[in-house]
């Protein structure tokens, strides 16, 4: 018969998949957000509509900043389910699942499994807000994340056993970072490949370097074979802004997102929020520094060079260290293990719940104190009602405390209760971020009209493309130039974008605005048409 402890495992592993699930179904439920996610929509819509899977376009120019895997898969994913934003949505799912089983993977293989179901590590992953919330995201971090957890499993195999294959796989898993989102995958993979004497088994360091070169000719060709095919189609401009300024450019200086060096120690202590008042945590990670073993330096190989790299580059976003985290969670798992747990372990993350959620309340019932002059944030938090917010608090609570006695089975309270928090943050919120941010009705309108010319005041960056299944680009034109335009366009469309607290023209355009939408409460837009003769 199953002991008591192996059935509580398997219920709160059943706990984790359950919300989890719920979870997922919340977040496709979202709209497509401007203008980073409209914009990958756009190009892979373009892609699908053009034929052209190797030359990625938006406005139906050539588009060098990303490369093509996410379109690929969004395109796959269109194909098995049909248009819409919560087919593309899935990609950044299924490279979530991808990135547990590979952590859990490599967890498993630093020592004897203690139980079954999910490692440590993966469900301290699940167990960190960010990395949800960034997991159901239609980006590139996450597909990155999983080809980096992916090549680094291979190479830990690789160092230990020996196994040829292991280092195919490790080689075919950086060809696909470098399709994810270019040579940044080296960043993370390569180091800890060039410190294997450190971490690898002694039998296997003869010919090392060989094999590891052999796996990176392997994994530059699969990138090579793409970027020199999109280069011949793109031109010289596309070549050249492809080949390096979007890559080797970026190392010395940033087209945007220039951040001080500084920036990702405050920004660790926001991905690991949770763990932070985990006395385990500490001491696991204690012990992990104090003891040199193979798998500690093989993990610090990962972590300190990846963040060092990404700290001297000066673009820098909070999205950038995903692909850190498995690492970092991995190391902490380390020394978790053999841990004596209290009651007050536990307990830390109850008062810690407890805590926000006397916050929240709080928030809801003085937003408009609180936040006077910030309406976006006012009308998202005026959506969560306070016993729709106590209901959560009470799940989230509970779970933390009705999950006890091994480190597994205490994480899988706070993978719990992360998945209860978002997934209800998500539903009790969506109406109030799809009226700020789905721009789905001005699309429709657009979509009405997508025979007739159409021009954009403001330079375009992709917003409408998918959202109106646009097929052919839109033309710029400042709005100084709109009556002229229209002359020559009688049938035309423009879409003008202004603050809202911009002051009206004293002579307005001519036409009649078919459209009057908001987004973040903050921007206007007006699809203004010429008048009918």
């Amino acid at each position: 018969m199953a002991s008591n402890a192996s059935v509580a495992d398997r219920r709160g592993f059943a706990a984790v998949l359950l919300f989890g699930a719920l979870l997922v179904a919340a977040a496709l439920l979202l709209p497509a957000f401007p203008v980073d996610e409209t914009r990958y929509l756009t190009v892979a819509w373009e892609m699908r509509a053009t034929g052209s899977w190797s030359l990625p376009t938006l406005n139906f120019e050539p588009y060098a900043h990303k490369p093509p895997l996410l379109f690929w898969l969004i395109n796959a994913s269109w194909s098995a389910f049909g248009l819409g934003v919560w087919p593309a949505r899935m990609v950044g799912v299924g490279a979530t699942v991808v990135v547990l089983i590979f952590t859990h993977g490599l967890d498993r293989r630093l020592g004897p499994a203690r139980s079954p179901g999910l490692a440590l590590s993966a469900l301290m992953l699940l167990g960190l807000p960010l990395f949800i919330i960034l997991g159901g995201s239609i980006m590139f971090d996450m597909l990155l994340t999983a080809t980096v957890s992916g090549a680094m499993l291979a190479l830990w195999i690789a160092g230990r056993s020996g196994d040829g294959r292991a280092f195919l796989a490790y080689g075919a898993a950086i060809g696909l970072g470098l399709l994810a989102k270019g040579p940044v995958v080296m960043l993370f993979t390569v180091p800890a490949a060039v410190l294997a004497r450190y971490w690898i088994a002694p039998e296997h360091r003869p010919g090392w370097f060989l094999r590891i070169g052999a796996a990176l000719a392997l994994g530059a060709l699969m990138g090579l074979a793409w970027a020199l095919r999109a280069a011949s189609l793109g031109g010289p401009d596309y070549a050249a802004m492809l080949l390096w300024k979007q890559s080797a450019g970026r190392i010395a200086s940033s087209f945007a997102h220039a951040r001080p060096f500084w920036f990702y120690l405050p920004v660790l202590l926001l991905f690991c929020a949770p763990l932070l008042v985990w006395r385990p945590a500490w001491i696991g990670l204690r012990r992990s520094l104090e003891r040199s073993t193979p798998a500690r330096n093989f993990f610090l190989g990962w972590i300190l060079p990846g963040l060092l790299g990404l700290s001297l580059i000066s673009g820098k976003q909070i999205h950038y260290l995903l692909p850190l985290l498995p690492a970092m969670t991995l190391l902490v798992s380390l020394g978790v293990r053999g841990v004596a747990l209290r009651d007050a372990d536990r307990f830390a993350w109850a008062v810690l719940a407890v805590g926000l959620l006397i916050a929240a309340v709080a928030l809801v019932r003085e937003d408009d104190r609180l936040f006077a002059n910030d309406s976006t944030l006012v009308s998202i938090v005026s959506q969560i009602s306070v016993p729709q917010l106590l209901l959560t608090g009470t799940l989230t609570v509970a779970a933390i405390a009705l999950f006890r006695g091994s480190a597994q089975r205490t994480l899988m309270g706070l993978a719990t209760a992360n998945l209860i928090f978002l997934g209800s943050l998500a539903l009790e919120t969506r109406a109030a971020v799809a009226g700020l941010f789905d721009l789905q009705p001005l699309a429709d309108v657009v979509q009405r009209v997508r025979g007739r010319p159409i021009a954009v005041a403001q330079r375009t960056r992709g917003e409408l493309g998918f959202l109106a299944r646009l097929d052919r680009p839109v033309v710029f034109v400042p709005e100084a130039e709109l009556p002229s335009w229209f002359a020559r366009h009688p049938d035309g469309v423009a879409i003008i974008r202004k603050r809202s607290s911009s002051p009206q023209p004293d002579a307005p355009l001519p036409g009649t605005a078919l459209y009057r939408g908001k987004y973040r409460l903050q921007d206007e837009f007006l699809v203004v048409s010429a008048p009918m003769q």
